[in-house]
C-alpha cells in the first residue's frame, strides 16, 4: 500500500470509542476495496498441443499496490490449469495496473477453449475483493501447410505493405514486398484482406497444399464530407 494511506483500524488506547451515526461504536473494520482484472494478449488462434501465453492484469480500485497477487487459470470446470503472481511494477502508461505473463497449454482438441481469470486477494494489505475475467481461444488442427499473399494495388502493380490478412482465425501482416505467410491446416477459409485507403473483396479458398495466391487492392477515394453543400 502507498505511505500516504493511513494504517487501518488503529487509534489510541486512551481514546475515546468512535460512535456511528445511530449511536453504535465502530469496530474498526473497514471493508474490502474493489478490484477489477484484465486479460490481453492472447492469440487469435492455437494449433492444438502448442504452448502460447496470455497477460493478466489487476488493478485496485483505490489505487493500491497489488504486486504478489496471485492469478490463477481456470478451465470451464473450474479446474486450475495455470497460475502466476502480479509482478513489480505496473504496466506502462498506467498508474496501477499490476500484471503477470502466464503460460498455458492449448488441450489436443480442437474447438474454442474458454477459460477464467481469477485474482485472489486474499494475501493483499489493505484488504481487497477478488475479481475474475472470462476469455476464449480458438484452438485449431495443427498447421500443415504455408499460404502465400502477395497483395499489390490494382492500378499500378506495386505492393502493399502493412496490409492486414485474416483467413479464417489465422492473421498476418504484408511485409515490404507485399508478402504474408499463414500456417494453415487442410480446409476452406474465407481470405480478407484490408488497409486503409483500399478495398478488396472477401474470397473462399480451399487450401490442400501450400498455396500462393496474389490480391489486389483498389484504391477508394475519400468522400468529401462537404460534397452534399458544393454545388
Amino acid at each position: 500500500m502507498d505511505a500516504g494511506h493511513a494504517p487501518v483500524g488503529t487509534s489510541s488506547s486512551a481514546a475515546a470509542p468512535e460512535q456511528a451515526p445511530d449511536g453504535q461504536e465502530l469496530t474498526g473494520e473497514v471493508a474490502p476495496h474493489d478490484s477489477t482484472l484484465a486479460v490481453w494478449g492472447m492469440p487469435d488462434a492455437v494449433a492444438a498441443g502448442e504452448r502460447f501465453t496470455v497477460k493478466v492484469g489487476a488493478k485496485s480500485s483505490v489505487g493500491c499496490v497489488l504486486r504478489g497477487g496471485r492469478i490463477e487459470i481456470r478451465d470451464a470446470a473450474a479446474a486450475a490449469v495455470a497460475s502466476g503472481c502480479l509482478g513489480e511494477a505496473p504496466w506502462p502508461g498506467t498508474g496501477a495496473l499490476f500484471w503477470a505473463e502466464i503460460e498455458l497449454r492449448a488441450p489436443a482438441v480442437p474447438g474454442l477453449l474458454t477459460l477464467s481469470a481469477q485474482f485472489d486477494a486474499a494475501e493483499i494489505d489493505p484488504p481487497h475483493r477478488g475479481a475474475s475475467s472470462h476469455f476464449s481461444v480458438a484452438i485449431v488442427e495443427r498447421p500443415e501447410h504455408t499460404m502465400t499473399v502477395k497483395v499489390i494495388a490494382k492500378e499500378n502493380l506495386a505492393p502493399v505493405d502493412e496490409a492486414h490478412v485474416r483467413l479464417g482465425p489465422h492473421h498476418a501482416t504484408t511485409d515490404g514486398a507485399g508478402l504474408a505467410e499463414v500456417k494453415v491446416s487442410k480446409g476452406r477459409y474465407p481470405l480478407h484482406v484490408w488497409k486503409a485507403g483500399y478495398e478488396a473483396p472477401a474470397t473462399a479458398i480451399d487450401v490442400t497444399h501450400d498455396v500462393f495466391v496474389t490480391v489486389e487492392l483498389v484504391t477508394v477515394l475519400e468522400q468529401d464530407p462537404d460534397a452534399h453543400w458544393k454545388g
